[in-house]
């Protein structure tokens, strides 16, 4: 999968660009605030008909402007598709593919395989449980729709349960016991399915975490995650309606998939307690190139893959052999680099990889080949 155009239309602080991009390596130099992250924001809009960093479509709309359009042109084994996402106000957004609009942009999610990296990477390891079942599910629903249809299905029940139980405020009576029966069976045959897809998933992924572990840290510490799941038990059910009393008295519902989480391990040990810095940083890399390997093996095409400020805390001997491993062509197809350090960046690459370079300031850019 490649990109081979982009063009941008009051997105963020872009107010009109258009970019075209060649094979391998693509480097967007600039200092910070001047537009490099929202570049790649706009391919994960593409990917995801959405942005990564902001939660209203508004908000990525140029400010004094009343709309923004993100178009790309790709190529896939010598087809070529275009796609549009248009939003205007508070009006419903239309995504758009070789002209013709989604009925339910559900259905674009996995068309354009994508890994993104960032510094807010280290949310995995040190933030709540929600934060890396969103990292899980939005892998797996780049290449199960199934599962897309049954964990949206899933959510909008949970949030009716939920807004029923504070409804109730601590009293269960007839016509709401009801309602919650309802909300119950459908929420116990989701939780099954998308817990077991989750621990699925889990066990074919840790191969391609333990190949990945030593390519950027260069000791010996071996790499690994495991999947927690009150779900995948035999006596759940029971479990889930014996909690119907505490889930009344909290008014939120206390078991099922929502409440899954994952753990990320380094010889053994919990990362977020014994992980230094640097070892943190190392096994983020390792784990969003794994991501790459197994959504190219799931999707049987090479995902784009965009790092943004991935050399910051590296040694100059990490960001080199990383650079090395990333220009490999046959492993990778288009790499999004970001990288604030023109002069550390430049001489990486001179004489050494072949790359395109975009230089960022204020909205504009040049670029050029090495």
């Amino acid at each position: 999968m490649k990109i081979k155009a982009l063009a941008l239309q009051n997105f963020k602080n872009y107010e009109n660009l258009a970019l075209e991009f060649s094979e391998g390596i693509q480097l967007f130099l600039g200092k910070n605030g001047m537009g490099k992250t929202n570049l790649l924001d706009a391919l994960h809009y593409l990917t995801f008909t959405k942005t990564a960093f902001v939660n209203t479509d508004n908000q990525n709309i140029r400010k004094g402007a009343l709309y923004f359009l993100v178009k790309g042109n790709f190529e896939n084994d010598g087809k070529y598709h275009e796609v549009i996402c248009y939003h205007e106000g508070r009006k419903k957004k239309v995504i758009k593919l070789n002209g013709s609009p989604y009925d339910r942009i559900i259905e674009h999610i996995g068309k354009l395989p994508l890994v993104l990296s960032t510094p807010y990477d280290s949310d995995l390891i040190r933030e709540t449980s929600e934060v890396r079942r969103k990292w899980i599910d939005g892998c797996i629903a780049q290449y199960n729709q199934e599962y897309l249809a049954d964990l949206m299905v899933y959510n909008r029940i949970l949030s009716q349960r939920n807004a029923l139980l504070k409804s109730m405020e601590g009293h269960l009576n007839g016509s709401n016991g009801s309602l919650l029966d309802a909300y119950d069976t459908q929420l116990i045959t989701l939780s099954k399915s998308l817990s077991q897809v989750r621990a699925d998933f889990v066990n074919k992924f840790i191969p391609f975490l333990s190949a990945n572990e030593g390519l950027i840290v260069f000791e010996r510490e071996t790499c690994s995650m495991t999947h927690q799941s009150q779900v995948l038990v035999v006596d759940f059910e029971r479990t889930f309606l014996e909690s119907r009393k505490k889930d009344i008295v909290t008014q939120r519902t206390n078991v099922g998939s929502h409440r899954d989480d994952y753990s990320f391990l380094m010889d053994g040990q919990p990362l977020k307690k014994f992980g230094s810095q640097g070892q943190q940083k190392s096994f983020l890399i390792a784990l969003r190139l794994s991501q790459y390997d197994y959504l190219a093996k799931a999707t049987k095409t090479k995902p784009m893959l965009l790092l943004d400020d991935v050399f910051d805390k590296l040694d100059d001997e990490r960001i080199e052999r990383l650079t090395d491993l990333l220009s490999d062509s046959v492993r990778f197809g288009q790499v999004f680099i970001t990288d604030a350090r023109k002069e550390r960046t430049s001489l990486l690459l001179k004489d050494k990889y072949n790359a395109r370079i975009f230089e960022i300031e204020n909205g504009k850019v040049n670029s050029y080949e090495t």
